[in-house]
């Protein structure tokens, strides 16, 4: 076997050479190395895990959000004649049994797996017969941004390192030195290498642009993608305001398509499959849409709201001009947009005097007993207005962070307790003492996030100086390609390439 990845990458893969970094982060986990990778948005990840993934004699194992990019990473990888499976909740019994008896008989290079299946029993009893000699964790900054919140299992995946015992390599598009910090230390690397690409992709023009109502935005959008030429993505915040834009946008004859998590696995297939293939210029889509793919063409990036934190505004908007030409990231941002942003943060991490409240109602409504079910009108009344998903147990919302002040816990007793994705189901016990630092905590970090999302929207400064700062990069000349040094507002268009 061929111990040059350079021979490798050229011979099985058709590339001359390695982009910046890429081979570096390769070396490093041939050596028995981990590594930590932060590569632009189409900088060229899956080739860092895929080359050794070649190279190596045991099965890479790689760690991936979302199970749309997961079917996509195993055709891409099956493109190149890697043997590549999955393991997903949208496949069949039998599918999965069939990728999990291949896996075993060693006939597999790639196995991709949700953080939450690392987490299941049936899967770490599998892996005790597995040769796994590469952990790859892709999008790893979800360790940090969804992690706390939302998917938990993100924190366990160390603890599968640690049982593997093999090289893991954490790979990004998008870090700031936090992230970076709780990435390593989550994962428990060990000396890794490190390879930090500029955020700064000299191909992008920033701009935002003052927005009033959602359909004026929708007016908005359309004078913007009137002006462009190429394929666009259009982000809304919810699946109700994707189907309002894309419907004011057919309206006004654009053609263009929603995407979002309500429609059926089928119709979101069939959308990817028109935009890639250019039957669809523009895809209105929430955050559900993107990651992963790789299209050339996108000329324009709009933001009908922005996202919560630059981190995810980065990474979406980062998915315009993958082909190195110019191309537009534009957010669209209104006086009412940071005010929806605190209400969701004080809803999903109350204060804790808000927090010290809900405890108390709830210890009035569990009796002696100590013991209530989310469905029980008591448990509805003591939290009073929150959205119905957040009183079911959703693993955000006022549930999870009375749980996570150790306020309340899950009784497992009657087989409901936790489902896989760290979620409360059905009945809880109530605590009689409860520590809230560590949902202060939490408040102050996704504060935060919303305050630097606010301060980009409203800088005078140069739009790219103000990202390449919260990603702890220095820039000191403006970059002449955004609409406080280089945009002509009026046309919608770049002016200057820097």
């Amino acid at each position: 076997m061929c111990s040059d990845p350079v021979a490798v990458l050229r011979r099985a893969f058709g590339y001359p050479g390695f982009r910046p970094g890429q081979e570096e982060l390769v070396r490093a986990v041939l050596g028995r190395r981990d590594a930590l990778g932060i590569l632009p948005t189409g900088g060229g990840k899956s080739l860092c895990y895929q080359v050794p993934a070649r190279m190596i004699p045991g099965l890479t194992l790689v760690v991936t959000p979302l199970i749309s990019l997961m079917q996509d990473q195993v055709e891409r990888a099956r493109t190149v004649g890697l043997a590549a499976d999955a393991l997903s909740a949208a496949q069949s019994p039998s599918e999965r049994r069939g990728a999990l008896e291949r896996a075993t008989r060693s006939e597999l290079d790639l196995l991709f797996v949700s953080p939450e299946r690392l987490a299941m029993d049936a899967f770490r009893e599998l892996v005790g017969r597995l040769r796994v000699d590469l952990l790859a964790v892709d999008e790893a900054h979800c360790i940090s941004e969804w992690g706390h919140d939302f998917r938990p299992a993100y924190r366990k995946i160390g603890a599968m390192a640690r049982r593997l015992g093999c090289p893991t390599l954490a790979l990004t598009a998008s870090a700031t030195p936090a992230v970076r910090d709780d990435i390593r230390e989550s994962l428990g690397l060990t000396a890794p290498v490190e390879v930090l690409r500029s955020f700064d992709r000299a191909n992008l023009w920033w701009a935002v642009q003052a927005a009033g109502p959602l359909h004026t935005r929708a007016r908005q959008t359309y004078r913007l993608l009137r002006s462009g030429g190429g394929s666009a993505i259009v982000y809304a915040a919810t699946r109700r305001s994707v189907e309002q834009v894309r419907d004011a946008l057919a309206s006004l004859g654009l053609g263009c398509d929603a995407y979002h998590a309500g429609l059926s696995g089928a119709e979101r297939a069939r959308v990817q499959e028109r935009f890639m293939r250019g039957h669809v210029r523009t895809v209105v889509a929430t955050n559900a849409f993107g990651m992963g793919i790789d299209k050339p063409d996108v000329r324009t990036v709009i933001h009908v709201q922005l996202p919560s934190t630059l981190e995810a505004y980065y990474q979406e908007a980062g998915r315009a001009g993958r082909d190195g030409l110019p191309a537009r990231c534009i957010a669209l941002h209104g006086r009412g947009d940071r005010r929806l942003s605190d209400r969701f943060l004080d809803a999903a991490w109350p204060r804790p005097r808000q927090l010290k409240a809900l405890h108390r109602a709830l210890r009035r409504a569990s009796g002696p007993e100590r013991v209530l079910h989310t469905g029980d009108p008591d448990v509805r009344k003591a939290l009073g207005g929150v959205p119905e998903a957040w009183i079911r147990g959703e693993p955000v919302g006022p549930l999870a962070a009375l749980e996570r002040a150790g306020a309340i816990r899950a009784v497992h007793g009657d087989g409901t307790g936790h489902g896989h994705d760290g979620s409360m189901k059905t009945s809880f016990a109530v605590s009689v003492r409860m520590d809230t630092t560590p949902v202060r905590d939490r408040r102050r970090v996704v504060a935060g996030k919303i305050d630097a999302v606010d301060a980009y929207a409203r800088t005078r400064d140069c739009r790219t100086r103000r990202l390449l700062r919260y990603f702890g990069e220095k820039r000191r000349a403006s970059c002449g390609r955004c609409d406080r040094c280089g945009w002509d507002s009026t046309a919608g268009m770049p002016v200057a390439d820097g």
